[in-house]
């Protein structure tokens, strides 16, 4: 069984838990700045130019959040690379936009559907398979005590997860007529900061307040009082949306001014989807249930659950569900599959 890697991260300063990190995952940081240099290599983008770029964000992250800055200082000098290359791991997103079709599905499940007092959160992340050499699951521990678990990509802060506080988010792409160049916060330590906040509240206004000139999807889901809001937010605003009968799921399109979407006609079913799935098991679900319904390929190639489509076109030739999380928070754990779910087994990871 394909298990990614499970690195703890811990240390009195930022600088000291990304010296940790890097050192700890060096051989897979290596992996995704090769990775990344060959799809920017391959697009015709000069490698010189991409870091000069990424590294121009480092002054940009540190006006808001200086100590993630100090954080990627640490990373750099843990696994030998240079910052700029640890700032195109960590700004691949608003460099390239490179998920050019849907991407992931995301759902949170209240107690009011789950029943039992249950709340959940799941994802699968869809995405290129050559990212599967460099995923990690990442333990880290900050100064206050917060503890954090997730999935990311080896050198990144963080992808998705939840924290000891009873957060957790969940993030799909988004792509809206608004989204241009310039410098905002890389969604990347946004998804970091949040996941270091103390209450649902501070990580709403978190969200909301952020510069951005790109747009992004963020499912955030507070366990400990059973609330979830998704956040549509794009470069004029932010767009919420509220759970239906105690279940709330997205994909990759905007749901609230679908007239935004810069990618039209792509396929808008596989929230629809996941929703009707876990309506079925309302009133008493479990973490078995979810997975279930993670494994639904309804609507291949597009499923819910991704595979490679041979005869398919661009990315769809190469999209697989990289992942997938469920995030149990009344036994404050995460259920984490490596690959497709319906191919893998999910281990249980505790907070």
């Amino acid at each position: 069984m394909k298990e990614y890697p499970y690195i703890p991260i811990e240390g009195t300063t930022p600088y000291e838990r990304g010296v940790r990190y890097g050192a700890l995952a060096r051989e897979f940081i290596i992996r995704a700045r090769d990775y990344y240099k060959s799809v920017f290599t391959r697009r015709g983008d000069s490698w010189r130019e991409v870091r000069g770029y990424a590294g121009a964000y480092e002054e940009v992250v540190r006006q808001s959040f200086p100590d993630l800055v100090e954080e990627v200082r640490g990373i750099a000098e843990g696994s030998g690379l240079s910052r700029e290359e640890i700032m195109v791991i960590n700004c691949r997103y608003e460099i390239s936009k490179l998920p050019r079709i849907p991407e992931c599905t995301t759902g949170a499940i209240l107690p009011e559907a789950a029943g039992d007092g249950k709340t959940f959160s799941c994802k699968n992340w869809d995405f290129s398979g050559g990212v599967m050499d460099h995923l990690l699951i990442l333990h880290i521990t900050v100064e206050d005590g917060t503890r954090i678990l997730g999935l990311t990509e080896a050198g990144q802060m963080i992808r998705d997860g939840f924290n000891s506080r009873g957060l957790s988010i969940g993030t799909n792409n988004l792509q809206s007529v608004y989204d241009r160049g310039g410098w905002g916060i890389p969604v990347t330590f946004l998804r970091r900061k949040i996941l270091m906040c103390h209450n649902f509240e501070d990580a709403v206004e978190l969200i909301h307040k952020t510069p951005r000139t790109i747009s992004n999807n963020m499912l955030l889901t507070d366990g400990l009082n059973g609330r979830t809001i998704n956040i549509e937010w794009h470069p004029k605003g932010a767009n919420q949306i509220e759970a239906e009968h105690g279940i709330l799921t997205h994909a990759n399109h905007f749901v609230k001014t679908p007239d935004i979407d810069a990618i039209k006609g792509r396929p808008k079913n596989r929230d629809a989807r996941l929703k009707e799935l876990l309506m079925g098991h309302r009133g008493h679900m479990t973490a078995e249930d979810i997975k279930t319904c993670l494994r639904d390929h309804e609507y291949f190639p597009l499923s819910i659950c991704g595979h490679p489509d041979p005869e398919g076109d661009g990315y769809s030739r190469d999209r697989i569900t990289v992942s997938s999380m469920i995030v149990d928070f009344k036994d404050q754990c995460a259920h984490i599959c490596a690959g497709p779910p319906c191919q893998g087994e999910y281990k249980k990871y505790h907070l």
